[in-house]
């Protein structure tokens, strides 16, 4: 699914995401999907808002302002994705490539930063994409024991869980 495509689409129910190069293609498809569809621009302009979502059929700018993506790597791109903390971006650099076992510069994997933010959700789609559960970060922490100390329990059960799928 990587490649070129600059627009991504979610569908409303998050099964779906798929990449456009067309930024009219990606709002026909988009207001198609309806309510609660999520357009992603993966190289919009620094401060510009990137995101946008269908609302009353219309798209609507979300207030997750871009950091001029493009200018590092996909993979540290995904990493301030994370730290923006909406999902339909997040899951938009993974459907364009991005790694989700990356790490920052100071080794942090993307599923520490979702543990951090407590974004269950997050850390449920890198799970997904095949992030490893028990990465550790530059202090040796997993993603499980930030969210024991942040008291995040969502994400401890979350991690918990697939710990046991797992085994």
């Amino acid at each position: 699914m990587a490649g070129p495509n600059r627009y991504f689409v979610r569908s409303p129910d998050g099964r779906g995401i798929a990449g456009y190069e067309s930024r009219d293609t990606a709002e026909f498809v988009a207001r198609e999907y309806g309510e609660g569809a999520h357009l992603v621009d993966t190289l919009a302009p620094v401060y510009h808002p990137m995101a946008q979502e269908v609302e009353d059929g219309e798209l609507v700018y979300l207030s997750y302002g871009s950091w001029g993506t493009g200018r590092f790597s996909l993979d540290q791109d995904l990493i301030e994705a994370i730290k923006k903390g909406h999902l339909a971006i997040v899951h938009a650099f993974l459907a364009k490539g991005a790694d989700a076992d990356a790490r920052d510069a100071g080794g942090a994997p993307t599923l520490c930063w979702a543990a951090a933010g407590g974004k269950a959700d997050i850390v449920s789609l890198l799970i997904d994409h095949g992030a490893e559960i028990n990465a550790r970060d530059a202090d040796g922490a997993t993603a499980g024991d930030i969210a024991k100390e942040r008291n995040i329990l969502e994400i401890v059960e979350l991690l918990r869980q697939t710990a046991a799928n797992q085994e």
